[in-house]
Formats: C-alpha cells, structure tokens, sequence
C-alpha cells in the first residue's frame, strides 16, 4: 500500500513538474517565431509581415486540425472573434495540422470560417518552434511580435469556451490599445 501511494506521489510529481515546463515554453513575452506557409488559395502567408509595416496588427494564431473535438469547439468562438476584430488592426490565423489539404478546405466551407487558414500537413513549420503540445493551440501576439497570450486546449463546455473567448477579445483589446 505505501509503495503504491508512494509511486502515485512520484508520477503526481513527475506530471506537475512537465506541466510546468510546458506553460513555462509557453510564456507571455517570448518573441513569436516567424514562418511562411501556404494559404489555401496557394498564395503565401509570412506573420512577420504583420509586424513590419504601419498599422502593425495584433495577431491571433490557432494550430489546429479537422479531427480535434477541442479545436472543433473553438472555430465558431474564432468567427465570432473575426467578425468582432473585422476592420480593425487584428489579423486571426488559423494553422492545420491536418494531412489532406481537400480534408481543410472542405472543413472551412462546411463551418464558414471567415478567417485566413494556413495548411503545415508535417506540424514542422510552427509545430517545432511553436513548442506545440497539444491542439489547439492558441497565441496572441501583439504589435511587436511578442507573444502576450498562450493557450493550449479549448473548453468544449459552450459556457467555458464563452468564457476562454471573452478572455481572449479582452486580451486583444487591450493589445489594440498599446503603441
């Protein structure tokens, strides 16, 4: 009986401490890594671009996939989000992870995503320099190119993903508000 209480304290331990480590990689005020990936209309997307030239956005990056109940979960909060930042310094990305680009781009006109979708089929291109735990995975970066928010999962409670959404436009708000 103690050996076993005494391994579940260990392995209780064991996962708190990489917890930590993740939300560590994962912490406000690292520079956000820059990529280039292609949209869905083939044309090219670089995120440092959103950083070089006047009006700099705000920008909301979501790494996720097609198959992700989680990140099925947050697509609508995401348009909802868009439409609420529409004309306004706020440019939201969504990354899949997904393998088919046929898959994404039927996924996109079935939800009626309204915001710029990228397709990274290997997960390198952010995956590695993103420190990708889990999808979705959810950053907001401001003016700078400075990451100011990072999430990684999404509440599949709609009251929940209300609250993780409010959270977020508050986050860009205030993003919004800085030089």
């Amino acid at each position: 009986m103690f050996k076993k209480r005494f391994l579940f304290l260990v392995v209780g331990l064991i996962v708190v401490g990489l917890a930590s480590a993740v939300i560590a990689e994962l912490s406000p005020g690292t520079k956000a890594p820059d990529f280039t990936l292609p949209k869905l209309d083939g044309s090219k997307f670089t995120l440092s671009t959103c950083f070089k030239k006047a009006p700099k956005k705000v920008v909301l990056l979501d790494i996720w996939a097609t198959w992700c109940p989680p990140c099925r979960s947050e697509i609508p909060f995401l348009i909802k989000l868009q439409k609420t930042f529409a004309g306004k310094d706020v440019v939201i990305v969504g990354v899949s992870v997904d393998r088919s680009k046929d898959e994404v781009v039927k996924f996109v006109k079935e939800q009626k995503i309204n915001y710029t979708i990228l397709h990274d089929p290997s997960a390198k291109t952010v995956g590695a320099p993103y420190k990708v735990t889990g999808i979705p995975a959810t950053y907001i970066i401001d003016k700078k190119g400075v990451i100011r928010y990072a999430e990684v999962g999404f509440p599949r409670d709609e009251e929940q993903g209300k609250q993780k959404a409010a959270e977020m436009e508050r986050q860009i708000k205030s993003l919004l508000k800085e030089k």
